[in-house]
Parts: C-alpha cells; structure tokens; sequence
C-alpha cells in the first residue's frame, strides 16, 4: 500500500553527467535514528586535572629529550678536544652511550660531569629538561594517590547509576556484584583485583553507542529541512532526549528458540501434527529430481549455522507431485490422504477409505522422504515473530500428549521469565538469566540437544532500550553537513566492493547460462554467488579480478573503476606529499574532485539505487566525524520500527519507494538465522520468503535472469515477468546466512567500504618492530578516518613488560610511549587486523571473537593502573585510534550519535513501469543449463 511522504527528502546540491545522462544525486533520507548513552560524566576532579596537566608536561619533556638525544650525541663526540682521553673515557662515553641507546645514566657518572654542562649547549639543556622532568615526576608521585581516589570515586559514582546496575545485570551476575561492590567504595585486596574489568564496562557505558541492553538507548526523528541559519556545530551531547519515555525491548534467543524447536519436531508424533513443505523448489534434472537440503550447527547460541547441500533422487514424478501438493503446507495426514487420492487437494473421502493401502504406502513414502530431509515442519511461529515462545506451548498443548503439555508449561515459564526480565530490578534480573540458562541448558540436554561445556556463557535472551517518543533533531544537521554527507555518498560508491560483487554475479551467471539465460530455482545459483563475493574481496585485497569464461566482463568492469580509484589516491597522496604532509597533518580530499565523482562512476556500476548508511558524531568546532558507512535501505533502523511510532516505519517506505521509483516491485527478505538483531517488521509491499505461509512471494516465484538490456542480474517474479528489486534489512553478515539466500542477498551488495587506500602509512621503528601511524582523513569538516597507531604483537608485549616492571600507576612508561609513539590521551583501543584468510565468511567468523573496541584515558590515574591487564587482551597486536570526539564531561550524555541514511536513484529506474515489458520479451533466451 503507497505511503505518503511524511516530509521532503533533502536532495544534494551538486549534479553532474554521465554518458550524457543526469546523475541521480545522493539525498539524505528524512528519518534518523540517534543512538545515546544513558551516562553521563562529571566534570573531571581537580586532583584528577592536575594529574592530566602533570603527566601531559611530562609526555613533552619525554619527547624533548628524545629529540635533543641525536644532537647531544654529536656534540659530545666532538668535546674531546676540551678534555682529557681520561675524561672522556670514564665520563663522556659512557654517557653519550646512555643517552644513545634512551638509558638512564648512573647518578654517580652525572656527578662527575664536572664543567663539561658548560662547554656543550646541547649538554646544558638536556640536564635542564632532565632535571625539570624529575620535578614533575615527583609531583606526580604525590598526586598520584588523590588523583586515583578521585577516578575511584567517580567510577562508584557511576556503579551506583541504575541504567549501569540494569547493564551489568544483562552482562552477568559476577559482573553486577562486582559493580554494587564497587558501588560502595571499599579498598580491599577484591575489589582491587576486580577493578579493571568494572571499570573497563563502566567505560564502555559511557563511550560506545552500539546498542546493548541498558548501555544505551535508541530514538528516532525527523530531520527538518537545512537551512542557512541551522546551529550544525551544536553540541549534541547537551540535547534534550526523551530518555524518560524509553522501555525495555526484549526477546528470547532466537538461536535457542529455533533450535528448540528443530529438538521437538524430531519426534515423529509432534511433527505429524505440523504442516509441511519441501526443503526448496524441485529442479528436474534429466529425470531426476534435484533439491536443496539445510543443515543447521548450533553455534554457542549466537547464531544458526545453515548450510546447503544438493540432493538428487531418482523418483522425479512423486517428488514433483508432492511438491506441487505442499503449496501451502500441509500435515503429513493431509499430503498422505492426497497422494493417495490421485493427488488432488481435496480428494474424496470415499476413494481414500476405499484405499488404505495407498494411504499406507503414500505415508510410508512421506516418511522416507521426512528422513531424507526433504519434506520439513513449518514451525507454528511467523519466521519473524518477535515472541515466539507462547506460540511453540501452544502448539504442544495441542498435541494432546500429557508430557508435551509438562513441555509447555516449562516453555511458559521461559517466555514468563523473559517477559519479566525488561522490568525487573537489578538483582531480579541476575537471577532470573541464570534460571534461564539452567532452565534452556536443561530442557534441551532433556530434549537430546546439550548446549555444550561453557553453559554459564549461554546467551538467553537480547534486550534494547528504546526511546519511544521522537526526537527534535533541529539543530543536529546544517546544510554543510547535508552537502558533505550527499558527497560521503558519492565518495563511498568509489571504494565499495558492491560494484565488483556484482560483477563477479554476472560474470558467473553468463557463463553457467548464457547471456539472456534464466535461472528458475535461485537456490540452484546460491554456491556460485557466494564464490563470486569471495572473488570480488580477493580482488579487493590485491589479487586478480579473474574471468568466468565467455562474456566476462568482470576484468574490464573493476578495472575501470580501480583506476577511478587509483586516480584519486594518488592525487591526495601526491597533494599531502607536496605539501610536506607528515602522519600528524590531516589528509584533505578536494572538495571539487569529490563532488564531480558521480559524473565518473563507469556507467554499469551507478545503473542500480544505491543506499548508504552513515554513523556521525560532533566534535568541537562543528567537525562531523563519521564513525562508519555500511549498507542502508533501513539496515539500521529495522530492528526498532516494531518499537517506534509509525511515523518512523512510514518514513522508511518512503525513502524506498521514492528512490525507486513508481511502478518498481520491492521485496524484503528477512532470515534470521537464529540472531535477534535480525528481526525486524516488512515495511515495503512485498516479501520472499521459503514458502507463501507468512510471504506474499515463495522462493519458487521468483527466478534469475541476465538481463540483457542492463548486462546484470535481476530478480523477476515469474507470475508477473517484472523485475523486483530485493532489500536485506537486517545486519547480520549476508555471507554468514544461508548459502541458497546469496543471489537474493546480492541484488542490492553495497555497504563495504573502505577508505584506507587514501591515506599514507607512516613506519617507525619502535621497540618491538615498525610502529605503523596513518593521519586523519577529511573532506570539508567530516572526519572520514581518524589518526591510528599499528602495534606489532612483540611491541605490545615490551610495552607491556615494561608496565608491569614500573609499579601500579605506570606514569614514567606511559609518558615514555604517549611520547614515542605521538599518541594523544584519549584513544579508542582495538584488536589489530588479523591476517586475511582463504575465504571471507571463515574471517568474519573468526572476527566475531575478538575484541570490542575500548575507550582508554591515558591522562587518567585509575584507567593508567588498569592499562597493563586492558591490553593484555590484545596480544597479537593493537591499533590506537584518537577519540575523536572523547565522552563528554559534565554534559546530559557523554556520546550520542546520528545514525543518518543517504539515497541515490539508479539510472534508468525512471522507465520502471515498462520494466515487465522487457523483461517478458526475455523470456523467450529462458534457459536451465548445469
């Protein structure tokens, strides 16, 4: 059904040509979704900002004296002629060789440097900074201690906040009983050793704003139309967000859920009374029938493993009956009685009860092919369903079998004590995630699925914080930042990979059907897809595009825009170079070749819409940093429309169909695969789903055909022959989900971008091996990417050893390495980049265990006596990035962040209307090949 626009979308201000025809121009979309933190910080303590002052002067003296040491050398080799060999033997050699190698020379040898201070310059304003530092180190010991109480006390001061206290007790119990005894101040030798871990989730809650529990809350607004008189450099931290309307969201997990349910249908009596489809649609194969078949890993309840394998048998004509007699899904009863009643849907009762043998055997038949796998239970919950508990009891109750209704009422009082959790007080809801996890850990142990070793880790249930009442964005955005995010856009299509991934489709599809071909099962095209993704990112990463046989265009196709690419790297490069631009000078795009970018794409690869989604903080001075740019079409903001008013859902429709364009057929497709983030409500007209039970289109209504006018790969409904454009809204990873999913996943692939290419890397030789340093990266006033520091693994472990040699607040090696490495204080600490694998999803899965980013304090004295045991956690290695901008102080939230999308029409999508014309004359090039 049409949505009325609510308000304008914000067009750009720039348009260009290309081929001769108008550039659709990026416009940021009319919603956007703020993600807040729910703490604030206080204004730092004065024995804290003395600390910070103290320990930053004694940064610039380290690095004073490291950058006198290389004259002062030379200058003592060349006073030999002002002293005696003796002298120079005992006193400045050995000297010239302590300040060479950064060693503290023995007191006893400054001592006898007599009136040398005096016949060298460079000598006498060493000993100076020498000397000046060692007054600040020992004012530094003494605030040492005034300055940890004062960090402590702010840090109980947060433990003591009850959106803290809701957030550790989602964590775990031992984290919330270690934040209420931190809470209470003590001193003791416990609340020592558990300080580091509480303080480094209380800095998260005040830092990160991805969504999690009660660390932190989601709104949504419209964004007004810029004008010239817009305060874009307003502070939002200070904003007035309706923080007080916010609510609980929680769900059960749905990994667990599913994975429930897959126990429960095992049993053949319970799934006799569950209606049933095939595992796909049937793809005749020379007389043989050809399936696609699922196979699910639990995987440590995070998500639903689901791989595909090919499964031919030899009884096509059944099959093909059977088939065509589960739409819609049937009970295994009805399909029997059917079959046995010459296949129609509503045989006569009399010919079945004339014919039990044929009932007999037409059930024996459904049982073979059950085990096989291919005939499966539809679960009694929508796909989607945000609360699927109560419907799975139900369905036991309705079995009828006493020990399904003992199962039902266990299934209730998980779906009770899940309901109660988002109201519950702290301490409640400790207890009640580990009687959850006992309670999941035991009725699938009892079920004969165990959950595994590390049952206590289970993850039970997810929970959000939603702001429901919308947010005046007025003043978040000015026509500057409208401008610069529609340019973001243009920029982020150079350096996507999405262009190459499809590509690298076409390229596959052409040569396994031929140009014009059709592709009639999409799961039968799923394996290739997925190959040709992981070809896109090896080409990406350096190597060969690679060819798919007759028609490749993929080569040609990427290696035009690699050199658009290529172009403008070597023109900021050359620009930052010229200008003696070094790793602490920002590397400026030029605002007139970034904007003309649309005008340049190659055409195939600005032929399709395009969406993007931008994560934008304020910084002083009305500097907008961009966090990330992802995929849009609502990607972000799906999970929450169910929990925000209409308006906002409205307003994503909206965004959809007006990029579009009328007459344009738009489907949503939402797996889930056992991962809560991924459900969220179908706000455009249509749906492909495994079977019409919950979608308006099944996975056999649609097919893949080359079209031959675009040169790509489309979806096209067959009942209809009009082309569909295919929308994933979720954010979990496409390559993680279900293999025969990839060419739907892949119609819009955007969203995999990466502007690293652009700045230069800076090495150093640091103690433990090259100290790699990347600036800051700007176009107009946004921050593209922040300065970053690459710690080798072999660095980390010397900085660590030397943190633990120098005692409980290391400020002399802290301040030796903000110096070396040319760190400021305030930094976001991550993982280092592993090493890229064979495979693309094997790295994805392989990041999912590692590290969350970290906000570190370098000028703080309590996050100084946690720094070894923070970056313990990272031993192979780490990257500092600046906090730009820091959690705010003495602010209402100390880290807020727009989550803002952008839109660009596709070329040609204004003919939308006569798309099913063209593509019902393809169908005469329909081919089926293997």
């Amino acid at each position: 059904m049409p949505v009325t626009p609510l308000v304008p979308a914000h067009e750009g201000t720039h348009e260009g040509t290309h081929e001769g025809h108008p550039v659709p121009l990026p416009r940021v979309a009319p919603g956007a979704l703020v993600r807040t933190t729910l703490l604030s910080l206080p204004a730092e303590p004065a024995p804290a900002a003395a600390f910070r002052a103290a320990l930053a002067e004694l940064v610039v003296l380290e690095g004073r004296l490291t950058a006198l040491a290389p004259a002062l050398g030379d200058a003592l080799y060349a006073s030999r002629a002002g002293h005696t060999e003796d002298f120079h033997r005992d006193v400045v050699l050995p000297l010239r060789r302590a300040v060479h190698n950064g060693r503290e020379p023995r007191p006893a040898l400054l001592r006898r440097l007599d009136g040398l201070a005096g016949r060298v310059p460079e000598l006498r304003a060493w000993l100076d900074a020498r000397g000046r530092r060692e007054d600040v180190l020992a004012v530094l010991r003494a605030g040492t201690d005034p300055a940890l109480a004062a960090g402590r006390s702010v840090l109980a001061g947060l433990c003591r906040e009850p959106s803290f206290l809701r957030a550790a007790s989602f964590t775990s119990a031992d984290l919330l009983r270690a934040v209420l005894r931190t809470g209470h101040g003590p001193t003791d030798r416990r609340a020592r050793k558990e300080e580091a871990g509480v303080a480094r989730h209380a800095v998260r809650a005040v830092a990160r704003t991805t969504p999690l529990s009660a660390f932190t809350a989601v709104g949504w607004g419209v964004l007004p139309t810029p004008s010239a008189v817009d305060r874009g450099d307003a502070s939002w931290n200070g904003a007035d967000l309706p923080v007080g309307s916010s609510r609980a969201v929680v769900h059960a997990n749905r990994t667990l859920v599913d994975t429930l349910f897959a126990a429960l249908a095992a049993d053949p009596h319970r799934r006799s009374t569950l209606p049933h489809r095939m595992c796909s649609s049937l793809r005749d194969s020379g007389g043989r029938a050809a399936f696609a078949r699922s196979r699910t890993a639990f995987t440590a309840a995070r998500f639903l493993a689901v791989e595909d394998d090919e499964v031919a048998l030899g009884a096509a004509e059944p099959l093909r009956r059977l088939a065509a007699l589960c739409d819609p899904p049937a009970t295994l009863d009805a399909l029997a009685g059917m079959l046995a009643g010459g296949g129609s849907a509503e045989p006569d009762p009399d010919q079945v009860a004339a014919a039990p043998n044929h009932v007999a055997a037409a059930a024996a038949f459904l049982r073979q092919v059950c085990d096989a796998g291919l005939l499966v239970p539809v679960e009694p919950y929508a796909p989607q369903d945000p609360d699927p508990l109560p419907r799975l009891a139900g369905w036991l109750r309705d079995t009828g079998a006493p020990h399904d209704r003992e199962l039902a009422l266990r299934i209730d009082d998980l779906s009770a004590a899940t309901d109660e959790f988002g109201t519950a007080d702290p301490g409640r809801r400790a207890a009640l995630l580990a009687a959850l996890r006992d309670r999941w850990v035991t009725l699938l142990g009892d079920l004969g699925h165990p959950v595994g070793p590390d049952a206590t880790r289970l993850t039970v249930l997810s929970e959000d914080v939603v702001m429901r009442q919308p947010i005046r964005l007025d003043g978040f955005l000015g026509t500057a930042d409208h401008r610069a995010l529609g340019e973001l856009a243009s920029l982020s299509e150079v350096f996507d990979l999405g262009p190459a991934i499809r590509r690298q489709v076409r390229d596959s599809f052409v040569a396994r059907y031929g140009p014009g071909g059709v592709c009639p099962h999409v799961w039968d095209f799923g394996a290739d897809a997925d190959e040709a993704w992981q070809r896109a990112s090896r080409a990406a990463d350096g190597g060969a595009p690679g060819t798919d046989g007759a028609g490749s265009t993929a080569a040609d196709g990427i290696r035009r825009l690699a050199a658009l690419r290529a172009e403008l790297t070597e023109a900021v490069h050359r620009a930052h170079a010229d200008s003696g631009g070094g790793p602490d000078d920002d590397v400026v795009l030029p605002a007139v070749l970034v904007a003309g970018l649309g005008s340049r794409m190659p055409s195939w690869a600005t032929r399709r819409p395009v969406s993007y989604t931008g994560f934008v903080q304020r910084a002083s001075g009305g500097v907008l940093c961009v966090n990330h740019v992802y995929g849009g079409w609502g990607r972000f903001s799906s999970r929450f429309l169910d929990s925000l008013g209409p308006e906002a859902a409205q307003v994503a429709a909206t965004s959809v169909s007006d990029t579009l364009g009328p007459g344009a057929v738009v489907a949503q497709v939402r797996p889930v695969s056992g991962f809560n983030a991924n459900l969220h409500p179908r706000f455009v007209p249509e749906e492909i789903g495994p079977d019409r039970s919950y979608a308006s289109l099944g996975m056999d209504d649609v097919e893949l055909v080359h079209d031959l006018r675009g040169d790509e790969v489309r979806v096209r409904v067959k009942a209809t022959g009009a082309w569909a454009d295919v929308l994933y809204a979720g954010v979990f990873a496409p390559l993680l989900l279900q293999p025969r999913l990839a060419p739907l996943l892949m119609d819009h692939p955007h969203g995999i971008t990466d502007f690293g290419a652009l700045v230069p890397r800076h090495l150093t030789a640091v103690p433990g091996g090259d100290l790699v340093r990347t600036p800051r990266l700007r176009h107009r006033h946004l921050v593209l990417r922040r300065r970053r520091w690459e710690l080798a693994g072999p660095t980390v472990a010397v900085l660590l050893a030397e943190l633990a040699a120098e005692g409980e607040v290391p400020v002399g090696t802290v301040a030796r390495w903000r110096a070396l490495l040319g760190v400021p204080d305030q930094l976001y600490l991550h993982a280092a980049p592993p090493a890229r694998g064979g495979r693309v999803d094997e790295d994805l899965l392989s990041a999912l265990d590692r590290p969350r980013p970290q906000y570190i304090d370098l000028g703080d004295a309590l996050h100084l006596r946690c720094l070894g045991k923070w970056l313990a956690r990272h031993p192979g290695g780490a990257v500092l990035e600046e906090a730009l901008p820091a959690p705010a102080r003495g602010e209402a939230h100390a880290a807020v962040e727009l989550v803002v999308e952008t839109y660009r029409a596709g070329l040609g999508m204004g003919d939308a209307r006569d798309a099913g014309a063209r593509a019902a004359a393809g169908w005469a090039n329909r081919r089926d090949e293997r």
